[in-house]
């Protein structure tokens, strides 16, 4: 997401998975069933033929390959990936090719201003008659606002990452450290930490991050404050975003936060408990277990940052969307194929391989991720929110993103940050 540079070549790395097509299909017509011929009762029929599915999100290939082999199993499909490791590239492909019959059939996009501009314009297939099938196999059906444009439905999940404070559980232990059920806790086990000598939060260098822990504490002091800034109701500059500022600003004057680093790095650090705390997405512990053998519950675990109100406490979710492109030859075979991706088969290998669990119905090894989607069902304890990233104007966005890394990273004081975020959203919101 954070790929700004201007390219004159598009480079970009295909994976190939091509599986040989189930039932003897081969060719990119097939004999597709209508959008609204299946049901979860009477799956529908195989289609055959392949469907090529471009995305910037998978560039692991012996994944990719794992995949594609079990999403043919459960669809009849032959689904070729094609993974761009350089997100400019990425879009610009397919922005270069989504008019034209030969465009790929499946895309990943981002939710929020990006989609809608594609659905806006035609480009996307409307798929809200096939959302009842996607429910039926257990995609939460409140995730499809954040995929609506006008009523319609323009896209299905192809993953939710879910974001939680990761703790390393052999440092808790040893600074005598209990997870925190309220703010002050949370504030008490980090002076803890810090006086343990170790780091209690680890933070990533990356500028186009710099929203999360500021959505994170917002939401914890108000959550409809949040979602009061996405939509413009209420200025940056009001009293209660001020008053969160400052309470992040001493966090940092108080050593609760590491230097930023680079990603590698900070997991690193915290696998090796140089770093006690990152707030991260589920997929990231999955990652951590591949790389550094932090073991579910025993070395990594996982809770939700606490109210700072006794209120529920907010998790905050990232909707990648797959979408069906209109123009694509193969608009049939990729509405057929995306009506089998939530199958139980196919999601086991999203969510132990990639750590991505999109329905509620799945087998889940890594108990850890498995606590983090109990939180997420847990609605009398916590609610859900799409994040900062994808729910408010790219413009505003991007501006609070240059404004909150120098806050973070440079010291920039408050009332300066919060005026130059303010004034772009006064263009934007009018």
């Amino acid at each position: 997401m954070s790929g700004k540079k201007n390219l004159s070549i598009i480079l970009f790395v295909i994976l190939m998975t091509g599986i040989l097509a189930a039932c003897g299909g081969g060719n990119s017509s097939g004999n597709g069933n209508t959008p609204n011929s299946a049901t979860s009762e009477n799956p529908p029929a195989k289609t055959g033929g392949k469907v090529e599915f471009w995305l910037d999100k998978l560039g692991d290939a012996e994944k990719a390959a794992r995949l594609s082999e079990v999403w043919q199993k459960d669809s009849g499909i032959e689904v070729v990936f094609t993974n761009y490791p350089d997100v400019a590239a990425y879009q610009t492909s397919i922005q270069q090719t989504i008019d034209d019959p030969g465009a790929p059939g499946l895309f990943t996009w981002w939710s929020g201003p990006q989609l809608e501009t594609l659905a806006k314009n035609g480009k996307l297939a409307d798929l809200s008659a096939e959302w009842d099938n996607y429910i039926a196999d257990g995609v939460a059906a409140d995730v499809k606002d954040a995929f609506t444009v006008d009523g319609k439905v323009y896209a299905a999940p192809y993953s939710l990452r879910y974001a939680s404070v990761l703790y390393n559980v052999k440092v808790f232990e040893a600074a005598g450290v209990a997870v925190p059920t309220t703010f002050e806790e949370f504030l008490e086990a980090c002076e803890k930490l810090k006086a343990s000598g170790v780091t209690p939060i680890g933070l990533k260098n990356d500028s186009w991050a710099s929203f999360i822990w500021f959505q994170q504490l917002i939401a914890a002091y108000d959550p409809q404050l949040y979602l009061d800034l996405c939509d413009g109701t209420k200025p940056y500059t009001d009293e209660a975003v001020k008053e969160v500022m400052g309470i992040w600003r001493e966090m940092f004057d108080k050593g609760y936060f590491g230097e930023p680093i680079v990603y590698s790095d900070l997991h690193k650090e915290f696998a090796t408990g140089v770093v006690a705390m990152i707030l991260e997405d589920s997929p990231t512990v999955t990652g951590l277990q591949d790389d550094y053998g932090m073991e579910p519950e025993t070395h990594i675990d996982a809770f939700v940052l606490p109210s700072m109100n006794d209120g529920k406490g907010t998790i905050f979710f990232e909707a990648s969307p797959i979408v069906v492109t209109e123009a694509s030859a193969s608009k049939e075979q990729a509405l057929a194929a995306l009506r089998s991706f939530y199958k139980p088969e196919t999601q086991s290998v999203m969510v132990n391989d990639l750590g991505i669990a999109n329905v509620s119905a799945v087998s889940v090894e890594n108990q850890t991720i498995q606590n983090i989607l109990e939180m997420t069902g847990d609605s009398e304890h916590y609610q859900l929110l799409l994040r900062f990233y994808e729910n408010t104007p790219e413009d505003v966005r991007n501006t609070a993103l240059d404004e909150l890394s120098r806050f973070m990273y440079s010291g920039a004081a408050i009332d300066e940050v919060l005026n130059n975020i303010q004034a772009k959203a006064d263009e934007v919101f009018g």
